[in-house]
C-alpha cells in the first residue's frame, strides 16, 4: 500500500524520515560553494524541504510536483563559516500538514590551508628548539658552577692538605761526621 494512502488514512501517521547527501564538487574552501541534497521516499513528490545548521533553519524550497529531490546551494562569503553539520526535513501539504522525521546528518568541514598548518608546525618548531637550548644552557651553567666551586675549594687557604704523601723525614745519616778522621787531619797539619 502506498505511503500516500496510508498517510491520508491515518491522519496522524508519522511519514518517513529523507535522505540527505553532499552533492559533488565537494568544497575545498570556506568560499566554495555548498550542495545538499535532500530526498523524500518514493510517494511524497512536490514536498516543501527545509535544510538546517545544527538547530537553525538554514533555507526552504519546495519541490516541483514531479520530483522528490531539492538541492540547497549555499554559498561561503556570509558571517557564518559555511561549514556545519545539517539534516533536512520535508513537509507533505493536504487535509493536515504533515512534518517529516529529521534526516542523518551530514558534516561540511574544510581542510586547513597549508600555509596555517606549515606556520603552526614552524613555530611550534621553533618554541620546542628554544626550550631544548634553554635546557642546555642551565645544565652547562649548573656543571660549570659546580667545576668552579671545586676549584675555589681546592685552591683555599683553608682547605686540608693531606701530607699523608709527602716524605717530611729527616735522615741524619746523610749528614754524619766522624770525629777520629777530624782528628788525624788535625795532626797531619
Amino acid at each position: 500500500m502506498p505511503w500516500t494512502v496510508l498517510f491520508f488514512a491515518a491522519g496522524s501517521l508519522a511519514i518517513p524520515a529523507p535522505s540527505i547527501l553532499l552533492v559533488p564538487p565537494h568544497p575545498s574552501s570556506q568560499e566554495d560553494p555548498i550542495h545538499i541534497a535532500c530526498v523524500a521516499p518514493g510517494d511524497f513528490p512536490g514536498a516543501n524541504f527545509t535544510l538546517y545548521r545544527g538547530r537553525q533553519v538554514v533555507q526552504l524550497l519546495q519541490a516541483p510536483a514531479d520530483q522528490l529531490r531539492v538541492t540547497f546551494n549555499l554559498t561561503g562569503g556570509g558571517r557564518e563559516a559555511p561549514g556545519g553539520t545539517f539534516h533536512c526535513q520535508y513537509e507533505v501539504l493536504g487535509e493536515q500538514p504533515q512534518l517529516s522525521d529529521l534526516s542523518d546528518t551530514v558534516s561540511v568541514s574544510f581542510p586547513v590551508p597549508t600555509w596555517i598548518l606549515a606556520l603552526s608546525l614552524s613555530l611550534a618548531g621553533v618554541l620546542l628548539l628554544l626550550a631544548g637550548l634553554v635546557t642546555i644552557a642551565v645544565v652547562v651553567r649548573r656543571v660549570k658552577v659546580k667545576k668552579m666551586q671545586k676549584k675555589r675549594e681546592r685552591e683555599s687557604c683553608w682547605a686540608q692538605i693531606n701530607f699523608a704523601t709527602t716524605d717530611m723525614t729527616f735522615d741524619n745519616s746523610l749528614f754524619a761526621i766522624s770525629t777520629s778522621q777530624a782528628a788525624v787531619a788535625g795532626v797531619r797539619m
